[in-house]
């Protein structure tokens, strides 16, 4: 039949007209002379003869016209049925070249009638020729790895019931023996009843990807830093060397106390930690605007010992980052050391006029953030030349460490004790007010006025305070607080006296 219209349609309108016309009136003069022969008795008769010639000649070209319409019809549908076949096959023949150079399969599974497809990608990823038996759900299982069937059971199941899409990595054993990783994502579809009806999924080998994972974390173990993976919000993997200084087994293991490895940042302002990262930023993108100097963190170990690392920080993809910890504890240990022997005074352990000095700007300005003042107690030991004379510089030194011992446990512990120079001391604190820092100098003048002093027995104090004015030089404040306190040894000691404005 399709050779036929094929041939006809071929001929083209007009020649199929002239045709069919042709061949009808031929026919139809044929049946006329058996007709005349049948009524007269001869072949030919001349009126009747006429008339057949002209009937079939209109007839034939109205129902040949017709005819005509219909084939081209026909095969105008018969052409684009052809021509989506070979679309669908193409498209076809695409879909398996694609499924085959992704190793993507695509498998549905029919609850109803317990039916599973499978595409034929999925009978190459599990080391079968396409199609070589009836896909079932047992057999499937029955590739599964037996050390992952349960749980993949188990997802594929809890997945249905609470109606949710699955994805999971498990392994399978194939023909010839060969284990393979694969992950699935399935969807399910339900009926009016809520009623499973069918699972759609796909299969992916990415059995190459979990081996080039497995040779990046070799590359990692080999590394003696701590080395870690990480999108900036999950840690994604670890060297050998991160699961020995925190003392876990595996990722897993730490994962299960700790989302993110910022978590474990000591807060110490020397250092980096979540305590500087803004709201909607993560971790990885405040370090990345920090300069290389100040990327340092603090990390307890298992064994409770503090460590120093400097980071570095490099992109892996578009979403995850590799970053790397070099410790720096010796070095930083150093540089501790010389800041304490710097700041601090090395007989009474009080902060230095170094340490004032490197720090007085940064605390003016942490006081206008905060909408505080910062307030200045200047602190003279009553008579101190008398006790160096009485007693010997020995006693007078120990004088001097008790006092400064009896100051700090009379103030807070953001509060900064100085050593000005021999007896005098100055303090600096954050306050509220004026009236809080003269009752707070005043706290501290009764404690060091009612402390017994081995050997000297009582030692009295006087006390200068004032605050620090907005746009005015802290040596300024300093002269102030002076002025203050020479106004407190005058007026006969052991006294606070605030300085004129």
């Amino acid at each position: 039949m399709t050779k036929v219209l094929s041939f006809l349609a071929g001929l083209g309108f007009w020649p199929f007209i002239i045709l069919f016309t042709a061949l009808a009136t031929i026919i139809t003069e044929v049946l006329v002379m058996v007709q005349s022969y049948w009524l007269t008795g001869g072949f030919f008769d001349r009126n009747l003869m006429i008339a057949a010639l002209i009937t079939p000649i209109i007839t034939g070209f109205l129902i040949s016209c017709l005819i005509a319409l219909i084939i081209r019809y026909l095969v105008t549908i018969q052409n684009s049925l052809k021509a989506a076949e070979e679309k669908l096959q193409n498209s076809n023949k695409r879909l398996k070249e694609a499924q085959n150079i992704a190793h993507l399969g695509f498998w549905e599974f029919d609850l109803e009638e317990n039916r599973l497809f499978w595409s034929d990608e999925v009978y190459r990823i599990f080391g079968l020729e396409p199609q070589e038996f009836e896909a079932s759900y047992e057999g499937f299982l029955s590739y599964v790895h037996p050390e992952d069937r349960e749980a993949l059971a188990n997802e594929y199941q809890q997945s249905i019931e609470e109606k949710r899409r699955y994805n999971i990595v498990h392994r399978i054993i194939q023909k010839n023996g060969a284990v393979r990783y694969v992950e699935e994502r399935c969807k399910h579809s339900y009926n009016s009843d809520d009623k499973p009806i069918r699972s759609i999924g796909t299969v992916y080998d990415i059995t190459d990807r979990i081996a080039d994972q497995n040779k990046l974390q070799r590359l990692f173990d080999l590394q003696k830093n701590i080395i870690i993976q990480t999108d900036g919000k999950r840690l994604k993997k670890a060297n050998q060397s991160f699961l020995h200084f925190f003392g876990y087994d595996s990722l897993e293991d730490l994962l299960k106390e700790h989302d993110c490895l910022y978590d474990l940042f000591v807060e110490d302002e020397r250092f980096f930690h979540s305590g500087k990262v803004p709201d909607g930023s993560t971790w990885i993108e405040t370090l990345e605007t920090l300069p290389k100097k100040e990327r340092v963190v603090s990390l307890v170990n298992t064994h409770r010992h503090p460590h120093v690392f400097s980071i570095s920080v490099n992109r892996f993809d578009d979403d995850d980052f590799i970053v790397s910890f070099t410790d720096i504890s010796e070095t930083m240990l150093e540089k501790f050391a010389l800041e304490q022997r710097v700041s601090r005074d090395h007989l009474t352990g009080a902060y230095s006029r170094d340490f004032f000095d490197a720090n007085i700007h940064n605390l003016i300005e942490n006081a206008e953030k905060r909408n505080t003042y910062l307030g200045l107690i200047m602190l003279d030991i009553d008579h101190f030349k008398r006790v160096n004379d009485t007693f010997g510089h020995d006693i007078g030194d120990q004088v001097l460490k008790h006092l400064v011992s009896t100051v700090r446990y009379s103030i807070r512990n953001d509060d900064l004790l100085i050593r000005w120079g021999g007896e005098e001391f100055l303090l600096v604190i954050e306050t509220e007010s004026i009236e809080t820092l003269r009752r707070m100098a005043e706290h501290v003048r009764q404690r060091v006025d009612n402390e017994p002093f081995e050997v000297v027995g009582h030692v009295g104090c006087s006390l200068g305070i004032t605050l620090h004015a907005e746009n005015e030089s802290i040596d300024q404040t300093i002269k102030r607080a002076d002025v203050a306190l020479y106004e407190a040894k005058e007026s006969g000691r052991n006294k606070v006296v605030l300085a004129e404005s």
